[in-house]
C-alpha cells in the first residue's frame, strides 16, 4: 500500500515568515515609541539575584496628633546618615548601624519649609512657624553632628511699623536656599541674605527696591532668584541666576502676552536651563531657555502630553521642588501614567514611552545610576514584589536590578496598604532605597514613617 507523500511546508512557512517580517516592519515605529504594553519585553523579569534587606524601620509616635497642614518632605543624605524631618524634630538614621543616631528638636517644623541643599559642612536650614503667625524662626542644623548651629527670629521684611503683618515673614511656600557660605530666606516683600555659619545679616529686604526676590533656589553652583519687578514698571517676572558670591550670572525676563504674563513654577536644570512655566494662556510647559538671547523652546507640553508634572503641586508661581525627573545626555525623563517617557531636550521630540507592563506601576525617576541610566521604583502587586528598575535611556527597556522583601507588619496603615504599596516619596542613594510618608494623618500614629533598605 502506497502512502501519499507529505505535502511540502516550505512555501507556507516562507509566506508566514514574510508576513511576520512585513507586520513587524510596518509597526516598527509604534513598537519603538510605545514598546512595553505590546509585550516586547514580557516574561519573568523579576527573577534577579539581589534582594534588598531592611536597614531601618521607623514609625510615627503612637500618640501623634497631626496639626493642620502637617508636612515633612525635607530629607538629606550624608556619608553616614539619612536625615529627615519628623514632627517637631529632625531625625538622623545611621545607615551602617541601622538605628536612630540622633534627634534634633525643632518645634513647629510642620508648616514651613527647609532648604533642599546642604552646605559643604553639612549645614541645612529649617524654617519654623504656624499658619496663623507665618514662619518667624530660622534654624541651621549641622547634619554631621546632629546639633543646632544657630537659631534666630526672622526680622520683618516690610517697612518699620509698630506691629508687623503676616506677609512680612516667610509663608508655607517660601523655601530657604543655601549656596556657598550664604543662606537666602525669601518673603513676598524681598529676601534676607544671612551668613550661614553665624546668622549675621549680609542683606535685608529693601521695601522700596524696584525688583524684589520672592523665591530662592540653588542647583549645583548656581543660585536662582524669582523676582517681582512691578515697582520698576515691568509687567512680567524675572528669573535671575547668580554665583556663590552673589554676582549675577544672567537675567531672564519672562514674556508677557498683552496682559497675560508667563510665570515660573520651578527650575529643573540650569545647564541647560529647563524651566517649568505657566504661560499667560494657562498652558503648562517645560521650556528650554537661552537667558542670553531671551529665546525659549517648548520641550514638553504637559497639558497635551501624558507626561506627569515634574514639580510639586503648587497653589501659585515660584521656585518649587521640580526633582520629579531625570536628565542624562540631553534626554529628559518624566513619569507618564504607568511608566516613563523620554524627550529630546534639544528638539522637544518625544523619543519613547515605556511601561513594565499593563499591570504594574512605576514611580517617577529616582535619579541616575553610575552609567547615567534612569532608575525607577516598581510598585508591588498581589503576585509580584516591589523592585528597583533600571531604564535603558536609548530605548526604554526596563530591567530589575533588585527586588524588595514583603512589607513589615508595621508598615501597613489600619485598613490600608503598606508603605511599599503607597509611598509618598521615594529615594535611591548609593545603594540605599528609602520610602517615606510625608503628609501623615491621625491614622498613621504608631505606623510606618520611614523604611530604608539596602
Amino acid at each position: 500500500m502506497h502512502r501519499k507523500p507529505p505535502r511540502k511546508k516550505g512555501p507556507i512557512v516562507a509566506v508566514v515568515l514574510a508576513l511576520v517580517v512585513i507586520l513587524i516592519g510596518g509597526a516598527g515605529g509604534a513598537l519603538y515609541y510605545y514598546r512595553i504594553p505590546l509585550g516586547l519585553f514580557a516574561g519573568s523579569r523579576l527573577d534577579v539575584d539581589r534582594e534588598l534587606g531592611y536597614v531601618v524601620q521607623d514609625k510615627f509616635a503612637a500618640n501623634y496628633l497631626p496639626k493642620e497642614g502637617d508636612g515633612f518632605p525635607a530629607r538629606w543624605w550624608t556619608e553616614k546618615y539619612l536625615v529627615r524631618a519628623m514632627p517637631n524634630a529632625l531625625v538622623g538614621y545611621d545607615l551602617a548601624a541601622g538605628r536612630t543616631a540622633y534627634t534634633v528638636k525643632l518645634p513647629d517644623n510642620h508648616f514651613c519649609q527647609a532648604s533642599r541643599q546642604q552646605s559643604g559642612q553639612g549645614y541645612v536650614a529649617v524654617l519654623q512657624g504656624t499658619r496663623k503667625e507665618g514662619c518667624r524662626r530660622i534654624t541651621v542644623v549641622d547634619l554631621a553632628n546632629g546639633k543646632v548651629v544657630w537659631s534666630k527670629e526672622v526680622a520683618p521684611a516690610g517697612p518699620a511699623r509698630s506691629e508687623p503683618v503676616l506677609t512680612d515673614f516667610p509663608q508655607y511656600d517660601h523655601r530657604p536656599a543655601i549656596l556657598g557660605d550664604r543662606l537666602y530666606v525669601p518673603t513676598d516683600k524681598g529676601g534676607h541674605i544671612l551668613d550661614l555659619a553665624t546668622g549675621s545679616v549680609i542683606q535685608q529686604p529693601n521695601p522700596k527696591a524696584g525688583c524684589v526676590s520672592t523665591q530662592y533656589d540653588a542647583l549645583g553652583a548656581t543660585g536662582l532668584a524669582y523676582r517681582d519687578c512691578s515697582r520698576s514698571g515691568r509687567k512680567g517676572r524675572q528669573l535671575l541666576g547668580f554665583d556663590a558670591s552673589g554676582k549675577t550670572l544672567w537675567e531672564y525676563n519672562l514674556p508677557v502676552d498683552g496682559r497675560r504674563p508667563t510665570s515660573v513654577v520651578g527650575v529643573l536644570s540650569v545647564d541647560p536651563l529647563l524651566v517649568r512655566v505657566l504661560d499667560g494662556t494657562g498652558k503648562k510647559e517645560v521650556w528650554r531657555v537661552d537667558p542670553r538671547t531671551g529665546k525659549h523652546q517648548v520641550v514638553v507640553d504637559l497639558a497635551n502630553r501624558s507626561a506627569s508634572d515634574p514639580c510639586e503641586r503648587a497653589g501659585s508661581d515660584g521656585l518649587y521642588d521640580c526633582s520629579g525627573h531625570a536628565l542624562s545626555d540631553g534626554v529628559l525623563f518624566l513619569q507618564q501614567r504607568n511608566g516613563i517617557e523620554a524627550y529630546d531636550v534639544g528638539t522637544g521630540e518625544a523619543l519613547w514611552r515605556s511601561e513594565w507592563d499593563t499591570k504594574h506601576k512605576v514611580s517617577g525617576p529616582l535619579g541616575l545610576d553610575a552609567g547615567g541610566q534612569p532608575l525607577v521604583y516598581l510598585l508591588p502587586t498581589k503576585d509580584d514584589p516591589a523592585a528597583v528598575v533600571k531604564v535603558d535611556r536609548a530605548n526604554g527597556a526596563m530591567t530589575a536590578i533588585a527586588t524588595l522583601p514583603e512589607a513589615p507588619r508595621g508598615s501597613y496603615r489600619p485598613g490600608g496598604s503598606s508603605l511599599l504599596h503607597q509611598p509618598e516619596a521615594v529615594d535611591w542613594h548609593d545603594g540605599h532605597l528609602a520610602l517615606y510618608r510625608v503628609r501623615p494623618s491621625s491614622r498613621d500614629a504608631g505606623y510606618a514613617a520611614t523604611l530604608i533598605l539596602k
